[in-house]
């Protein structure tokens, strides 16, 4: 009984399948218009901040004044000991610094920004205006030990260059 209404089905979607076998063939998109996008020379230029002048064409810029780059030695620090815990830390010229902290440098008048950039085993790499420079752990013999004072702010800066004799 049931057989009849199922080879009906059968038959009625193999030849729905068999008429629609061959697809129609479509057209491919064609762009009718092209957009285009033209500036005045002397127009604001879209994506650039509002209130930005273009320079005058032909317009030079000034000269550069080349300066001294400082050179930084790694003499000029004394790195007397070192803690590998978590955070790790160092004692530069008697003062503790944990990695990505600015050491307070003076050259001269003038403070540079050079940064503990790690801490190793036996030394700590400092980074100076893309400088890398390392600085070793000094490994005395033992001295006897100097009583500490405690060091006023203004005696909180590391003095380096030529007026400091270093």
């Amino acid at each position: 009984m049931k057989t009849t209404p199922l080879i009906l089905t059968i038959a009625a979607v193999a030849v729905s399948a068999l008429a629609q076998a061959e697809p129609e063939k479509t057209k491919g998109y064609e762009l009718k218009n092209r957009s285009a996008f033209h500036v005045q020379e002397d127009a604001r230029i879209p994506f650039w901040p509002i209130g930005f002048q273009r320079p005058p064409k032909g317009s030079v810029a000034g000269p550069v004044s080349k300066v001294a780059r400082i050179r930084i030695d790694p003499a000029q620090f004394n790195l007397t000991s070192v803690l590998l815990g978590n955070p790790p830390l160092a004692t530069i010229n008697g003062h503790a610094f944990g990695e990505g902290e600015v050491l307070p440098v003076i050259y001269g008048n003038e403070r540079l920004r050079i940064v503990l950039r790690s801490i190793r085993d036996g030394g700590v790499t400092l980074d100076y205006d893309g400088q890398q420079i390392f600085v070793a752990m000094k490994r005395n013999d033992l001295v006897p030990r100097q009583t500490q004072q405690q060091a006023q702010a203004s005696e909180f800066a590391i003095r380096i260059g030529p007026a400091f004799g270093k």
